[in-house]
């Protein structure tokens, strides 16, 4: 699943050529699910779902936290238990969720419950809005000060950087297409182009049971 979602951004990326703190959820052992893990890729993919406690020591795993049946928290643990940052992710990530029980904000946590900024784009959180039908309409990326990502410019405004991140990227439904836009923070079009539906965590791209 992760997996998905990283390489889903980092396609949006070569397209474009381009505070809140943590809140642990009340959960309850009926509400967490554990899955096998192993490093791959430069991420890690899951070997084994819903496993049982006993089968976790000396093993990677991910514990997955269910709150009224939605996702609400996923934590990384390396074979000693402990979380871990080491596998190109975050310890933990964090989903809320908006009034009509899509995913609102994503945010990412290191094994210390600190902000966690992603390596290589920059951002800490990403927010998703919707349309009237319940689909992503836009996508927002913010650092760890929870401002808009910054697009890469020189002194004379001109970008200078091709694989980046733009801060916000909205999506226009047209049939079997889409139109994706890449804007700077200050809603101003960055480069457009035609694409698939995107891969959007625990909506399109399926949970993880």
């Amino acid at each position: 699943m992760i997996f998905k979602i990283l390489t889903f951004l980092t396609t949006i990326a070569f397209l474009f050529g381009c505070q809140n703190d943590l809140q642990k959820p009340k959960v309850t052992e009926s509400t967490i699910k554990y899955n096998l893990i192993e490093p791959a890729n430069g991420i890690y993919v899951i070997i084994k779902k819903n496993v049982k406690k006993e089968d976790l020591p000396d093993n990677y795993y991910e514990a997955v936290y269910y709150n009224n049946g939605k996702i609400s928290k996923i934590e990384r643990h390396n074979k000693q238990g402990d979380l871990t940052d080491n596998l190109s992710v975050a310890a933990i990530t964090i989903f809320e969720y908006n009034s009509d029980e899509n995913v609102k904000y994503v945010k990412y946590f290191d094994k210390g419950n600190k902000k966690a900024v992603d390596k290589k784009f920059g951002y800490w959180s990403i927010e998703y809005i919707y349309d009237e039908y319940n689909r992503v309409k836009m996508e927002i990326y913010r650092d760890a000060d929870n401002k808009f990502l910054s697009v890469p410019r020189d002194n004379l405004g001109k970008i200078v950087k091709k694989d980046f991140l733009a801060p916000v990227l909205t999506y226009e439904y047209l049939g079997n297409n889409l139109r994706i836009k890449a804007l700077d923070k200050n809603f101003n079009l960055l480069k457009e182009v035609l694409g698939d539906k995107p891969c959007v965590p625990f909506i399109d791209c399926g949970e993880n049971e």
